[in-house]
């Protein structure tokens, strides 16, 4: 796979698309992480707006309206990327408020877009792959002050003046995208304890989420993959819980397959899958460049987190696999 990657004569693009804070970037993470910078590039959509941080205090527009986006510019940027062509992809500084200067941006193998208008009717055709995230409402305003408040130091009071005003534009200009994705990531709290009798025993650690996958299936299926979970670990109450279930379903009018991960899932199992797609890949450790790789973070550890990264991955394998014949 990973051979083919590099002798693709155009990009494939992934679409990801969600509200500020839904976790984009954790999702294109797994993606990043095991397939290589060499091969993934990211185009941040921010770069795209058109008014800086102090412009929209004046103007009182938000990000989330489309207007207010260089979206014309970005699909011009996307197509001359699928012809292989090098662009000058604008960049937005999110400790400064306001535009850096442009980067030249030339086609690797893979291009991921993260952005809140990744997945509108414009750019669908130019994509390969599309990926929704939908927090739930507790989760991502927990993310949001985590992410705009510890990290890029903004004021509490008026993040949380914004987010209110933010609610009704997220459902008038952003939510209908999840109805074309391939893949929709929703978040919720862990519901593990709601499964237990009385009492649960193991504690959870606070970074575990309940994570949802509605995932079309792919015409082609890639080969199977075991994934071991040991009967005698599952009966050890000192084990820490976790759920996992598959329920074939519609989907805004579409087959899906819902995957629903839960609790903490073993080191062994999380190892397991990611030792059998680098296998498939072809990827080995020499092969990936190790320098600004994102990290696997704490909440991502051993939790749904990483778990559905891993295969969110193998879903896009098999589009990978699926399209060759019309790229190579």
């Amino acid at each position: 796979m990973r051979k083919r990657l590099l002798q693709s004569k155009k990009p494939f693009i992934i679409g990801i698309a969600g509200d500020s804070g839904s976790g984009k970037t954790t999702y294109g993470n797994g993606i990043r992480r095991l397939l290589g910078k060499d091969l993934v590039k990211t185009i941040d959509m921010d770069g795209y707006h058109k008014e800086n941080r102090k412009e929209r205090e004046v103007s009182g527009h938000l990000p989330l309206d489309p207007k207010i986006n260089n979206l014309d510019l970005l699909k011009n940027h996307l197509t001359q990327l699928k012809q292989g062509n090098t662009v000058e992809i604008p960049i937005y500084n999110h400790k400064t408020g306001d535009f850096d200067v442009s980067v030249s941006f030339s086609p690797p193998p893979i291009i991921i877009i993260e952005g809140l208008h990744a997945l509108y009717p414009e750019f669908l055709p130019l994509l390969d792959f599309s990926i929704y995230v939908d927090p739930s409402r507790e989760v991502k305003w927990q993310w949001k002050y985590q992410r705009d408040v510890e990290v890029r130091k903004h004021n509490e009071e008026e993040l949380t003046k914004e987010m209110l005003k933010r609610e009704a534009a997220y459902k008038r200009w952003i939510d209908f995208q999840k109805t074309d994705a391939d893949v929709v990531i929703k978040i919720y709290p862990t519901k593990i304890k709601d499964f237990a009798k009385y009492e649960l025993i193991n504690p959870l650690p606070t970074t575990c989420f309940k994570v949802e996958l509605m995932i079309t299936p792919t015409k082609i299926s890639l080969p199977t993959i075991p994934l071991p979970f040991d009967l005698s670990s599952l009966l050890d109450i000192k084990e820490a819980p976790f759920l996992f279930s598959v329920v074939p379903s519609k989907y805004w009018g579409k087959d899906v397959s819902v995957i629903h991960i839960d609790g903490v899932l073993s080191e062994e199992t999380v190892k397991a899958l990611e030792e059998h797609i680098v296998s498939y890949t072809g990827i080995s450790p020499n092969d990936i460049l190790q320098e600004n790789l994102p990290e696997v973070q704490p909440h991502e550890l051993f939790t749904p987190t990483q778990f559905a990264q891993l295969i969110i991955l193998w879903r896009f394998l098999e589009q990978i696999n699926h399209q060759f014949a019309k790229y190579l």
